[in-house]
Order: C-alpha cells, then sequence, then structure tokens
C-alpha cells in the first residue's frame, strides 16, 4: 500500500527530472498530465495544462494539424513520429519532432497517447543557414553561379509550359583588371560588393541577382517585356555610374557596367541561348565603348558563346 500510495508522486518526479517533454492524453485527447519540460515549452503552468485540450493551448490552425495527428494514431494504435510546428502561448514559433505512442487498457482497446517533443528549432535555423550559405557568393552575399543558375533554369521551365518568355541581363564591371592593378585587390572586392548591394537593392520584387564569376553578373528579371527591361537596365547603369568607391584618403574612384540584355524565345529554347545572346550584347557593349546597355533578340549572330551548362 504505501509502494501504491507513492507510486504517483514517485513517477511525476521522475518526469519532471527528464530534459525532453513528455505528456498524456485520454481517448478525448484531454490532457491528463504532463512535465515540468512540456509545461515550459507550452509556456503555461502544468495546473492550466491538466483537463484542457490542445485548442486550449494552441491556435486553431496548429491544434487542428495535432488532433488529427493524434486521432489518427488513436484509430491505428502502435507509434507516430513526426515534424511539426508548435506555437507556444507566447506565440513564439517552435520546430519539433513528436514521438508518441498509443495507450491500450486490459481490454486492449486504446485509451490514450503517451508523447515525448524533441525542440529542433536551432538544429533547423542552422540548417537553413548552411542551405542560405551554400547558395551564397562569399564575397559579396550574392546568390552564386549554381544558385542563380538554377533559379534561371526553373523560372525558364516554368515560362516554357505556360508559353511565357522571361528576360535576363548580363552585367560586367568595366576596367576591373586595371582597377585591380592601379588600386589592388581590397579595393576590387569592395568595388564588387558596392557593385553587388547596389543591384541587389535595386530590383524589383521577383527579381533575381547572382555573381556568375569574377567582375560578372546575372540577373533574371520577373517581367518578360524586352522593353521593360531594357528600362531596368539603363536604371541600374547609370545609378552605378553615379556611385563612388573610396581607395584611400582623399580619393575615389567612379565605376561603371556594360549590360546585355535578351530575351528568351517562345520555340523550345534552351536557357543557355538566352544567356549567350545577353553576353553577347554585354560584349557588343564592351567594344562599342562600354557604360552601354546593349539589347540583342533571336536574329543577333552569337560571336561569343559559351556553354554555360558546362562552363
Amino acid at each position: 500500500m504505501l509502494f501504491s500510495h507513492l507510486l504517483p508522486d514517485l513517477v511525476q518526479s521522475v518526469l519532471d527530472a527528464l530534459p525532453t517533454p513528455v505528456f498524456f492524453k485520454d481517448r478525448t485527447g484531454v490532457y491528463q498530465g504532463c512535465n515540468r519540460a512540456f509545461a515550459r515549452l507550452v509556456g503555461r503552468p502544468r495546473r492550466e495544462i491538466i483537463g484542457l485540450t490542445v485548442f486550449d493551448i494552441s491556435p486553431e490552425e496548429y491544434a487542428k494539424s495535432h488532433f488529427d495527428a493524434d486521432a489518427a494514431l488513436m484509430q491505428s494504435g502502435g507509434e507516430q513520429r513526426y515534424e511539426a510546428q508548435i506555437k507556444r502561448c507566447d506565440g513564439e514559433r517552435r520546430h519539433v519532432v513528436f514521438h508518441k505512442a498509443a495507450l491500450y487498457g486490459v481490454d486492449g482497446e486504446v485509451t490514450g497517447i503517451v508523447g515525448t517533443i524533441l525542440d529542433i528549432t536551432e538544429r533547423k535555423a542552422l540548417e537553413v543557414k548552411l542551405a542560405d550559405m551554400a547558395e551564397r557568393d562569399a564575397l559579396t552575399g550574392l546568390l552564386n553561379r549554381r544558385a542563380i543558375l538554377a533559379h534561371l533554369e526553373a523560372l525558364h521551365r516554368d515560362r516554357r509550359q505556360a508559353s511565357q518568355t522571361l528576360c535576363l541581363m548580363m552585367c560586367d564591371v568595366d576596367h576591373f583588371k586595371s582597377i585591380n592593378d592601379r588600386y589592388g585587390h581590397g579595393v576590387g572586392d569592395e568595388v564588387l560588393r558596392k557593385v553587388a548591394h547596389a543591384l541587389c537593392q535595386n530590383l524589383r520584387d521577383g527579381d533575381r541577382v547572382g555573381r556568375i564569376g569574377g567582375e560578372e553578373f546575372l540577373i533574371v528579371l520577373a517581367t518578360a517585356d524586352v522593353d521593360d527591361a531594357r528600362q531596368v537596365a539603363e536604371r541600374l547603369r547609370h545609378l552605378i555610374a553615379s556611385m563612388e568607391v573610396h581607395c584611400g584618403e582623399d580619393t575615389s574612384l567612379s565605376v561603371t557596367i556594360s549590360i546585355g540584355v535578351a530575351q528568351s524565345l517562345h520555340q523550345d529554347e534552351d536557357w543557355s541561348g538566352a544567356i549567350a545572346r545577353a553576353d553577347e550584347g554585354l560584349y557588343a557593349a564592351k567594344r562599342s565603348g562600354r557604360d552601354k546597355v546593349v539589347v540583342t533578340d533571336a536574329h543577333t549572330r552569337l560571336v561569343h558563346h559559351k556553354d554555360w551548362h558546362q562552363s
């Protein structure tokens, strides 16, 4: 009898010592018990949780998915493990892993569930950070070559399926080798950072810019109108031309860019064809004196072509 009297308190003490949130629910979804870790995660004292349902402690859009998962487990029995989001009483969202098991009565029928929660919010944040780092150019913070080309490929595929076109730009910093030779690579890096920042901050929603390599940038525009793309290119060109980069005491230098603009074709054209034509426009701008925008069309002869799938 003494052991039976002490068992509930002993079990609660053991559960409260665990760092992992633990909870119990009956067949109707009412909380019958939990430990301190669960109460901390939810953001309520344990005494306020017992007797409530998930709809009482979570917003409805979260509670409904949790309730449906519990109902499925009590219907099938066994165990259940899945990732989800929860929302604390203070509004903070946390990424978690639920691991639940059905509880059975002496007659073998499911009487409720017991579950644990693993908080993986920090792990998820690290995964997002690492994924972002894998897609970013270390110097400029822009999308790197692989990421911007992947974006272009996906957008081009979607546009082709809808029989639509897209527009893109190839941009290159003028006389960049001379800047490095005259002022050093530190100033050259600062030029690239400032140009990248200016491009990124002055594009529209849906536009994407990435550093292809060296002093060359690729801009994939949300617009499918080539005249609109030309206006965007001219605005960016003027913006960069008005920018100054400090390269020493009382010394600064002006920077210009050349831009090639192209529109994809309605026919079954690979996205690399549109890049190649924009690339040709870029080199035409270079040959004609730099600090220019050149728009190429489908009939432009490509005298400068790269294999963008391989390069």
